[in-house]
């Protein structure tokens, strides 16, 4: 079997040609895989081992995405994902899940949104269909399912025998600990103008350095994050912001005079304070989120996530206000679930958990947090999600479609999932996830 040329259209992924709709016609285009691993794939598919051809092929086109995000070195993933356990020796399967792999890859414009929509799509299936419950169903992967999924990752993650990242922002990296930057620098220009995520990374990378750093590269973090904070803070989400007052409060509690006062100099100017948290009760319920949250991306969630709600459940029945976005999160996750449905042990608890949450919350997270929050957008563009979405503001949250202070497209997202309008729904959540990579 010999390899076959494909053109490689970068974010938008590889130009298969319109005549090969058999899986082992597609893979011959894999320019990412050895002849052998095609081999396997074919051969498969000729013996109609579908789920084993899907699940291979996923498996490695997997292996090749984290190989080629772990060339931009873990140390700054770790930024990128503001975890400050990630070192340069930490593993990459251990610290990227699937999902978050995808999500990484199209945020630095590796993978267009279609592309990762579509890998999001084949995760979800295959996850499924590798679970207890397909099993003892006796549900298995059709050909068709099977071929889709292969089409997906040649097209977007295969096809190119060498995926390479740029990231124009790594001399800026290094700059902003060897220097205090102005706005007029160009390269503070080309930030400004930049999509979020790259102004995310900017900010994750010089709050770690406040922290870690010492003597002179500690003083421009500080020089550079008081002269950045007030032309970026009106373009962070909420989660970016309550992520500046956890520095002051950490920088505070170890009585780093320097970066306190830098910090306390930075949040005055934008009126930041409102983003100090009150007390530290909050990262327990954020690791208990994030661990619920994995799961329910990862195969047999219907399974496991009724332990990790119930642990997150536990922890208090007032969710301290740092935490607000990502307990929500995980929460309309399960109860949301996903297009095979939702975990029936799990869901009586998160729906619990969401009605505990008063009217001023609610009106928090519509006005300032679901217009970033790429998770839950992406999931109205599956019907039994959007149901169960549906189904909460009906019975629930109707006063919210009534509310004057949201931004237009927030309110025409309310309204129409009030009205039950399924093209308005996907339309309107479309474009707002759309925003978030603009």
């Amino acid at each position: 079997m010999s390899s076959k040329e494909l053109i490689w259209a970068g974010p938008s992924g590889s130009l298969i040609p319109t005549q090969c709709s058999e899986p082992q016609e597609i893979v011959l285009y894999a320019n990412g895989l050895n002849d052998k691993q095609k081999k396997d794939i074919a051969r498969a598919f000729e013996h109609d081992a579908y789920e084993m051809g899907a699940d291979y092929t996923w498996r490695r086109a997997m292996v090749r995405l984290k190989s080629t995000l772990k060339t931009l070195g873990m140390g700054f993933i770790g930024e990128m994902l503001n975890d400050e356990d990630i070192d340069e020796f930490s593993n990459i399967d251990i610290v990227l899940n699937d999902y978050s792999a995808i999500s990484l890859a199209e945020q630095l414009g590796a993978i267009n949104s279609t592309g990762a929509l579509k890998l999001r799509q084949a995760l979800e299936m295959m996850s499924h269909y590798l679970s207890d419950e397909a099993e003892k169903n006796g549900e298995e992967l059709s050909k068709i399912d099977a071929s889709s999924l292969v089409s997906s990752c040649v097209k977007y993650i295969l096809g190119e025998a060498d995926i390479s990242i740029a990231i124009e922002f790594s001399a800026l990296r290094s700059r902003i600990f060897s220097e205090t930057l102005s706005l007029a620098d160009p390269q503070i220009e080309q930030l400004l103008d930049s999509p979020p995520f790259y102004i995310k990374t900017v900010v994750s990378v010089l709050l770690s350095g406040i922290k870690h750093e010492q003597g002179a590269a500690q003083e421009h973090a500080v020089g550079n994050i008081s002269t950045l904070i007030q032309p970026i803070w009106s373009h962070i989400p909420e989660k970016d912001r309550w992520q500046i007052g956890n520095a002051y409060r950490d920088a505070t509690a170890a009585g780093n005079i320097g970066a306190t006062k830098g910090l306390k100099n930075a949040l005055l100017k934008v009126k930041g304070f409102d983003y100090v948290p009150e007390n530290l009760r909050s990262a327990t319920f954020k690791k208990a989120a994030k661990s619920l949250i994995d799961a329910h991306f990862a195969t047999n969630n219907f399974y496991t996530e009724a332990p990790l709600v119930s642990s997150l459940s536990k922890l208090g029945s007032s969710i301290p206000a740092p935490a607000f976005i990502e307990c929500v999160q995980a929460y309309l996750c399960v109860y949301l679930g996903n297009s095979y449905g939702v975990s029936n042990a799990a869901f009586p608890t998160a729906k619990a958990e969401l009605l505990k949450i008063p009217e001023d919350r609610w009106r928090y997270y519509f006005s300032k947090v679901i217009a970033n929050d790429e998770i839950i957008l992406a999931k109205l563009f599956n019907s039994k999600p959007r149901d169960k979405f549906k189904t909460l503001i009906q019975e629930n949250l109707m006063y919210l479609a009534d509310s004057e202070s949201f931004d237009t497209d927030i309110l025409k997202l309310v309204q129409a999932l009030a009205d039950g309008d399924d093209s308005r729904i996907q339309g309107i959540a479309n474009k707002l996830y759309k925003k978030t990579r603009e």
